[in-house]
């Protein structure tokens, strides 16, 4: 019985957090969004890399 509980626990939490990150995902605007597409548009700060010759 305990080897049944140390497989579905865990099973169980993950299939939760899979649920929680859908219903995260599928809320309206960007605030509920997991992860936003495309690129940042924030300017990289630092110097350029050189130019090599040839």
């Amino acid at each position: 019985m305990a080897t049944f509980v140390t497989v579905v626990a865990p099973l169980a939490m993950i299939a939760l957090g899979v649920l929680l990150i859908q219903l995260f995902n599928r809320q309206p605007g960007e605030h509920g969004a997991a992860f936003h597409h495309g690129r940042s548009r924030a300017a990289v700060r630092g110097r350029r890399p050189r130019k090599e010759a040839g």
